[in-house]
């Protein structure tokens, strides 16, 4: 696992380097499983000679090129790295919009030790990281249709209606890549990967991948889709 973390605080810098090295410790991994390399901003982060990154860790508020736009211009330049981003805002608008934009994750700069040691153990392990706090909020949880499948049976409905393809295609996108990296890790084309997540988005009654985020987590079904 190689990670990168993008933010101008040095205070940042420790404390996440301190918490990634004890969470990779605590998850059993290989000593030198984990290369961690920090960046001030995301000139200096494309600037890079090797950019072979599994994770970046990009904080939303950054000198020069930030929030949305940093995002979009990391995604270009690390593509198949897993990108989530660090905020000191957490409504839910803000939380909407950088997962629309395809980040792998969003993690509060407001946690405390345990929580955000929570969230780098997930993210760690390619896992999508979403405030519960966001997952739970009004304006996201639906009402349930009548026909729709009910939570505490979406684990087994991900495993046996969907294809082994769309399995595939769904967790890389609720991994944050983008349908052409997806493409590219499958060996599809570009076309149908949106073709299998039209029809999986549609399986689950949602419009987007933040929809079917948030469905999954609710339901506590991501290990149906492996990995």
């Amino acid at each position: 696992m190689r990670v990168l973390l993008v933010d101008d605080h040095e205070l940042i810098w420790n404390g996440t380097r301190r918490l990634l090295e004890e969470v990779h410790r605590g998850i059993g991994a290989p000593d030198d499983a984990l290369f961690f390399a920090a960046e001030r901003d995301v000139a200096a982060a494309c600037a890079r000679p090797d950019r072979r990154f599994d994770l970046v860790l990009l904080d939303y508020h950054l000198p020069g090129l930030a929030g949305l736009q940093a995002l979009q211009r990391m995604q270009q330049a690390f593509e198949g790295a897993a990108i989530c981003m660090l905020s000191a805002e957490s409504g839910s608008e803000h939380i909407r919009a950088v997962l629309e934009a395809g980040a792998a994750g969003f993690i509060p700069k407001s946690y405390g030790e345990a929580d955000m040691a929570a969230a780098l153990r997930l993210v760690l392990r390619r896992r999508v990281y979403v405030p519960a706090e966001f997952v739970l909020s009004e304006d996201v949880v639906r009402h349930r249709e009548a026909d729709e499948v009910r939570s505490e049976d979406l684990a087994g409905f991900l495993l046996g209606e969907l294809s082994a393809r769309q399995r595939e295609v769904l967790a890389l996108a609720l991994q944050g890549l983008p349908n052409k990296s997806i493409g590219r890790r499958l060996d599809i084309a570009e076309g149908t990967v949106k073709v299998h997540l039209s029809m999986v988005y549609r399986a689950l009654g949602v419009k987007n991948r933040v929809g079917a985020m948030c469905r999954v987590m609710q339901a506590r079904a991501a290990d149906a889709l492996g990995g």
